[in-house]
């Protein structure tokens, strides 16, 4: 290789430097002839590219959840349904208040009480048809057979329940996150993989620019690397156009922009274990609670009432029915109410809400199943996919192997650029497969880590 090669790849290093040290960890090999000066230029660049990625900004996935629920419409029901409670319980309490009507009322009837007989030397007016009464009603509750306090406990309940909903529909958007995160992180991974093999197509056509020179190959030869280099071009530009659609999305989702600067990070594999966190489990409980408490209503509701009352006012006539005028009155006194009628569909009801809860129930042992069956299902998946991934490095050090050695055949015309592209192209294949398999391991396991709520 000449001083010209070497430059242009130190220049081809630099252009996808950064690309290449996170999909092979950060191994760089140099050919065997390269100068010692271009090795040395090589590593300038890669210091140089390692100090740009160090300082640009990245994005983990925990963040993005983050910023994903922070930003999704839903969250603003949260202080709605605190006002909501909030009012709630003021209502109810205020059942503690005594309880006032302002009543007034004129009447007309055909007939008035009188006396059957008369008395000597006295003369009683009988009353006028015509009646006028403008009184207040004043009760105080004194024992309301829990009526207020389980009110206020169906407030809290159900406050609770539309919270839980809420988290319910926000605990969704993790694996749609997952979908274009992890979406925007194997085309990413992808685009560094076709830099490399770019990179194995420039550098062979270079050496064989070289040799049409010196008249070891034909033009041909040269043009079949030039082809595949402007398909893998054109590769590159496609997965680049995917890569913008993902971050558009994912920039919608966390309401920032997001640029093809931003880099995700690469989560590590994580621990999932086997328990069942989800938030739908707890919204049931929930349900089941405010049926209890419904319950506890019903009995409630059939109670005896204790209360105090006021009655006080001015009317035509007063409680004395012999004084045919307009007089102030007023009645006080305690009032005992026994709601007797409430027993005849007490039995009934309670049976009514005990289905309910048993609907519950059903609902929550299908939804654990479900569960159970979509964990068995992600567990065996990622047990198959890291078959394939050690399948996949096996694959990939043969290809490797190969591949370098198609290359020194060329060099010395013993193979055309046809059967060198064929090896580059297999071991291009094989990366781009274990990259797949990798993003497509991790992603199971946060769709599971998603499914548990771990």
């Amino acid at each position: 290789m000449n001083s010209k090669s070497s430059s242009t790849n130190a220049e081809h290093w630099f252009r996808f430097g950064s690309k290449l040290c996170s999909t092979i960890n950060c191994t760089f090999f140099v050919q065997d002839n390269a100068k010692s000066t271009s090795k040395m230029r090589n590593l300038n660049y890669l210091l140089l590219l390692t100090f740009f990625s160090a300082s640009s900004q990245t994005l983990t996935i925990d963040e993005v959840y983050s910023l994903a629920k922070q930003n999704y419409p839903l969250i603003n029901r949260h202080d709605l349904i605190a006002k909501t409670k909030q009012y709630n319980l003021e209502n109810a309490s205020k059942g503690w208040l005594p309880q006032i009507n302002i009543v007034g009322q004129a009447t007309y009837q055909n007939e008035v009480t009188q006396l059957p007989f008369s008395l000597p030397n006295m003369a009683i007016e009988p009353l006028t048809k015509d009646q006028y009464k403008v009184f207040a009603d004043v009760q105080q509750t004194i024992y309301d057979g829990g009526m207020i306090s389980n009110q206020k406990k169906i407030a809290q309940i159900n406050s609770e329940i539309e919270m839980q909903k809420t988290e319910v529909e926000t605990h969704k958007l993790e694996e749609r996150i997952n979908q274009i995160f992890f979406g925007a992180l194997q085309t990413d991974e992808q685009i560094g993989q076709n830099e490399l093999t770019i990179f194995d197509i420039q550098n062979a056509l270079e050496n064989a620019e070289n040799q049409l020179k010196n008249g070891v190959i034909l033009r041909s030869n040269v043009d079949v690397l030039k082809a595949q280099l402007i398909q893998l071009q054109q590769k590159q530009i496609e997965l680049q156009n995917i890569k913008k659609s993902f971050l558009e999305m994912l920039s919608v989702f966390i309401n920032r922009n997001l640029d093809e600067q931003t880099k995700l990070q690469k989560p590590e594999r994580i621990l999932v274990e086997n328990v069942n966190n989800r938030p739908e489990l707890k919204l049931f409980d929930l349900q089941k609670q405010a049926l209890e408490t419904q319950k506890s209503v019903i009995n409630s509701r059939n109670m005896p009432k204790l209360g105090a009352f006021v009655q006080g006012g001015y009317g035509k006539p007063g409680f004395n029915m012999l004084k045919n005028e307009f007089d102030m009155f007023y009645i006080g006194g305690v009032r005992l109410n026994i709601p007797v009628s409430g027993f005849y569909t007490k039995k009934n009801d309670l049976a009514l809400i005990q289905l309910q809860q048993n609907e519950v129930d059903i609902q929550k042992e299908n939804f654990l199943f479900n569960q159970q069956f979509q964990t068995l299902q992600s567990n065996n998946e990622l047990e198959k996919i890291q078959q394939l991934i050690d399948k996949d490095s096996e694959l990939i050090v043969l290809r490797e192997s190969i591949k370098k050695a198609s290359l020194a055949q060329l060099e010395n015309g013993v193979i055309t650029t046809n059967d060198y592209l064929r090896e580059v192209n297999e071991l291009d294949r094989a990366r781009t497969q274990k990259i797949l398999h990798e993003i497509q391991y991790l992603l199971t396991q946060h769709n599971l880590k998603a499914q548990l709520n771990n």
